[in-house]
C-alpha cells in the first residue's frame, strides 16, 4: 500500500525543527554552569511526563468511547489510536530529556567535548518537546468537543430528531 506523503506535516516537521535548533543555538549558552535553569528543565518534563500519562490514561479509557452503533466506536477508535500514539513518543521524549540531562551530570568535568553534545541534545529536545506539547491543550480540547458532538447526535437520534 502506497501512502501519499502529507506535505502540510513535513512542513510543520521542518519549521518546528528548524526552530528547535536555533533556539537551541541561542539557549545553549545561557544554561552552561547554571544549574537553576537544568533544574527547571527536569521540573518541567518530569511534570509534563506524569500529566501526559494521565492525558493517555484518560484518552484510552473505554468509558469515553462514543455511545451508538459499533461504526460509531470503530471510527474513534482509529482517532484516538493516533492521538494515543502521538502522545507515547511525547512521552518517549520528555523521559528522553531527563535521561539527557542525567547523563550529562554523569559526565560533567569529563571529555567536554561528549559533555557539550549531550548538553546540545537535551536543550534541542526540550524545546522541540515544549513546542509540541503546545498542541496538547487543542488537541484534548478538540476530542471533547467531539465525544459531546456525538452525544448530542445520540441523543436526538433517540428523540427522533435528525
Amino acid at each position: 500500500m502506497i501512502h501519499s506523503i502529507d506535505f502540510k506535516k513535513v512542513r510543520y516537521a521542518l519549521i518546528i525543527s528548524i526552530t528547535s535548533l536555533v533556539l537551541t543555538i541561542i539557549i545553549k549558552p545561557l544554561i552552561e554552569n547554571n544549574q537553576n535553569a537544568v533544574n527547571v528543565i527536569v521540573t518541567v518534563f518530569a511534570i509534563l511526563a506524569g500529566f501526559l500519562i494521565a492525558l493517555i490514561t484518560l484518552a484510552g479509557d473505554p468509558n469515553y468511547t462514543p455511545k451508538g452503533s459499533w461504526r460509531i466506536a470503530f471510527y474513534h477508535q482509529d482517532k484516538i489510536g493516533n492521538l494515543l500514539v502521538r502522545y507515547k513518543w511525547l512521552f518517549y521524549l520528555y523521559l528522553m530529556i531527563l535521561l539527557l540531562v542525567f547523563v550529562s551530570f554523569l559526565l560533567e568535568g569529563r571529555n567536554s567535548f561528549i559533555v557539550d553534545i549531550v548538553e546540545y541534545s537535551y536543550v534541542f529536545s526540550s524545546v522541540l518537546a515544549f513546542i509540541l506539547s503546545l498542541k496538547i491543550p487543542s488537541s484534548v480540547i478538540k476530542m471533547h468537543q467531539e465525544r459531546i458532538e456525538e452525544e448530542i447526535m445520540r441523543r436526538r437520534r433517540i428523540d427522533g430528531i435528525k
